[in-house]
């Protein structure tokens, strides 16, 4: 029998080309942390130059009708203690962060909306040191952040320009981006020799509810339920699919990549026709009703090809997740996997009910989306819930402390790291 070898006795063009292999900037920074030699066959990933970027914006206000404003990244880790899988009994937690333009340099957001953390938990490091944690990428965003006079960016500033902004897979080449605005589908080619953005409307007919991408496209759903899938590079419609149901409007929609696969996540209102309305002006459902006596129901539709090549893919119902569990927001969407985890059975998801309130808007009282010195808001008024779909039932994620210790607080052994990183 051959000896074993170790890991660092692995050629160098093997190395190199398994590096070749990796699909994200996290996974070769992982990949470079597993010993000297392997670092030091793999150079480190550039980063993006274009992001954040920095552009004009042209508002509705006479007194100021050109803004600044920065296109900013934002992405979701999963991060795990060494030996996670071996030893079921260690925990994993999800982080939300902005990049900044400092190298390497992040910015802690809320996971359950777009705006910046206002108190940082004490425990949290300065730095992420992936010779010490499992680091895994699960999810990007993009968002549109006003500029104050001094170039700096409000931390607690929402989102007011788009719902939802995407850039093509390959944007350091093409700079194309989609967006969400008001309810309007817009595309648009950014120049990154000027300041300028000058969007497109694609359809002002009907209002959109979610973007994402997927397979080299873009994938676009509209309040009636009519997909479109258009191509990155050319932005060309090559997939159109009719609406899932009839009648099929009054429902709030999200899209998830799971397992290679592309999910449609619908929040169905039609249980509650009486009780939800959508506002054109707002772009958002409303209810006078409190939002705990709103009844929930979620369907979830899996693309699949059909081989047939006038029509060679289609939506089906799937009413069984598995291990999975999908997490679904206006901001972000994404799934994970359940089986590491004591007591999460999966077949679930955790959302965000962005249902407004009539009552709020009439007050004009400002959106609870800030966190204070403990805790997130959206958690302590039970805005961000579980849904069960076995048995479809709903209640805040506050009762389920498995699931709960994934997102918030920072756990305990995510301690402050002064520590050199060498990844």
């Amino acid at each position: 029998m051959a000896p074993c070898r170790s890991w660092s006795e692995l050629p160098k063009e093997l190395i190199s080309y398994i590096a070749k292999c990796l699909d994200t900037r996290t996974d070769v920074l992982r990949f470079r942390a597993v010993c000297c030699s392997w670092r030091a066959s793999v150079p480190l990933p550039p980063k993006s130059p274009k992001l954040p970027m920095h552009f004009s914006l042209p508002v509705n206000d006479p007194r100021k009708p050109i803004v600044s404003a920065v296109i900013s990244q934002t992405v979701v880790y999963r991060i795990a203690q060494p030996g996670f899988h071996a030893h079921p009994n260690r925990k994993s937690c999800f982080i939300r962060v902005e990049e900044t333009e400092q190298e390497n340099k992040f910015r802690l957001v809320n996971p359950f909306s777009e705006r910046l953390i206002k108190h940082m938990p004490a425990n949290f490091p300065k730095e992420i040191n992936h010779l010490n944690f499992r680091v895994e990428e699960l999810t990007k965003g993009f968002s549109i952040r006003l500029l104050k006079d001094d170039g700096s960016s409000d931390l607690h500033d929402n989102n007011f320009w788009t719902r939802k902004l995407k850039l093509a897979s390959d944007f350091d080449s093409s700079y194309k981006a989609i967006s969400i605005s008001s309810g309007q589908l817009r595309r648009a080619r950014l120049d990154t020799y000027t300041t300028d953005i000058h969007w497109c409307s694609l359809d002002t007919k009907v209002h959109y509810r979610d973007i994402t991408n997927f397979d080299g496209k873009f994938f676009m759903v509209n309040i009636y339920g009519v997909i479109l899938g258009m191509d990155e590079s050319f932005y060309t419609l090559d997939e159109v699919h009719t609406s899932l149901e009839q009648k099929d409007w009054e429902c709030e929609r999200y899209f998830v990549e799971s397992c290679g696969h592309l999910y449609l996540v619908v929040r169905d209102f039609l249980i509650c026709p009486t009780l939800v309305q959508y506002n054109y002006t707002l772009d958002a459902f409303m209810t006078e009703a409190k939002d705990a006596n709103v009844p929930v129901k979620f369907k979830v539709y899996k693309r699949i090809p059909t081989g047939d090549q006038r029509s060679r893919f289609c939506w089906v119902e799937v009413n069984d997740l598995g291990d999975r569990a999908f997490f679904v927001s206006t901001d972000c969407s994404f799934s994970f996997s359940t089986r590491d985890y004591t007591g999460c059975g999966g077949n679930c998801i955790i959302y965000v009910d962005e249902l407004d309130n009539v009552e709020r808007l009439r007050k004009f009282e400002p959106i609870e989306a800030d966190n204070d010195k403990e805790g997130l808001k959206q958690l302590k008024n039970g805005k961000v819930r579980l849904y069960n779909l076995a048995d479809q039932s709903s209640a805040p994620l506050a009762l389920f402390p498995h699931y709960l210790d994934m997102f918030w607080p920072p756990p305990t052994w995510l301690k402050w790291d002064q520590g050199p990183s060498n990844a």
